[in-house]
């Protein structure tokens, strides 16, 4: 499992976000910060949504943020970041956003397994809202396996 490599350090509780451009900037600091993606990946995330709409609001509460491989992921990652309060990403019914998931992959597969996991614990609507209120990164984990 995949999702069993995530660890508190992975996760970001409580953010305060002035809108969704922030919200984005700051779910990808923690990848920026390690080496996973360079500005570009963030640069890239933000004007997709410009282009494209908030496309990667999957669900009600929740975005997995992404952009194209080529715009600067370096290696294979994913963050969680919450958010109190939730923030607007102009998303209709699936707004505010709750949670962040900021997904990078080097190229169109390597995550393929990785999504896989995520979606069974993101079919769990009980699990999802326990996500969205966790009080702590080390809560949130253990909630993930």
């Amino acid at each position: 499992m995949l999702l069993e490599t995530i660890t508190a350090q992975d996760v970001q509780i409580g953010l305060h976000a002035k809108n969704w451009e922030d919200a984005i900037r700051q779910a990808a600091a923690p990848l920026l910060a390690s080496g996973a993606i360079q500005q570009s990946y963030i640069d890239g995330m933000i004007t997709s949504v410009h282009e494209n709409g908030p496309y990667f609001v999957l669900a009600k509460g929740l975005a997995l943020a992404h952009a194209r491989p080529e715009c600067g992921a370096v290696r294979l990652a994913l963050n969680f970041t919450t958010f109190d309060p939730p923030v607007s990403f102009g998303a209709g019914e699936n707004d505010p956003v709750r949670l962040v998931i900021t997904l990078a992959a080097t190229d169109p597969d390597s995550h393929l397994d990785l999504l896989g996991e995520l979606a069974e614990v993101l079919m769990d609507e009980s699990r999802m809202q326990q996500l969205f209120s966790a009080a702590s990164p080390e809560a949130f984990c253990a909630l993930l396996g």
